[in-house]
């Protein structure tokens, strides 16, 4: 299936947006999930949903279930092209509704996110998937405040995958790397004090 806002058919999220606004979902089925060709066929999945009014988004790909919401991640989505973080609520077994959550005005607030998980106190943790020589894991507090978590300074490599213990005492992120530039893969292990802060 692919999500549809209700009434409003072809409904294009990418821009001209605004946070907090509740747009009620339906769903279009996909009558043909694998379609011959493989994976270069994969826009005959996406045209599928689209072609009977599904919504676009602009480069979908962190996704977490936290405390009955999934939030998602368009990495490209908003007005600057700079990242958007949505929150689907299911409403019953067919529907639901879609909200805003952020939409980053600037890249020194939040630059191009697509990882993202919930933290034990509800904040989000989004990973920076951008083109710049520093790349940072930020939180996004349930008010709307972005704030550095931390930073890439050993290279210029995506961080992702960001995740917390089930404890919730030990936040987990990665550092991709790059075998051409020798720049090793890891993945980090940070301990709080969550408790004292907005994480």
């Amino acid at each position: 299936q692919m999500l549809a806002v209700a009434g409003r058919r072809w409904y294009d999220t990418r821009t001209g947006q605004r946070a907090g606004r509740i747009l009620p979902i339906t769903w279009v089925d996909i009558p043909d999930p694998d379609p011959q060709g493989g994976p270069e066929a994969v826009s005959a999945v996406f045209k599928q949903g689209y072609d009977p009014g599904a919504a676009v988004f602009a480069r979908l790909e962190g996704c977490w279930y936290g405390d009955g919401n999934i939030y998602l991640v368009s990495t490209n989505g908003g007005n600057a092209e700079l990242g958007q973080v949505w929150r689907y609520r299911p409403v019953g077994p067919d529907a639901g509704e879609l909200m805003l959550v952020f939409e980053s005005p600037h890249r020194s607030v939040l630059n191009r996110p697509d990882n993202v998980c919930v933290s034990p106190k509800g904040a989000l943790v989004l990973c920076e998937d951008a083109n710049d020589r520093r790349q940072y894991v930020r939180g996004l507090t349930p008010e709307g405040r972005v704030f550095d978590i931390a930073a890439n300074i050993a290279n210029d490599s995506e961080l992702a995958g960001a995740t917390f213990s089930p404890d919730g005492r030990t936040l987990f992120f990665n550092i991709l790397g790059n075998i051409a530039r020798r720049a090793p893969g890891m993945t980090l292990a940070v301990w709080g004090p969550w408790e004292r802060g907005a994480v």
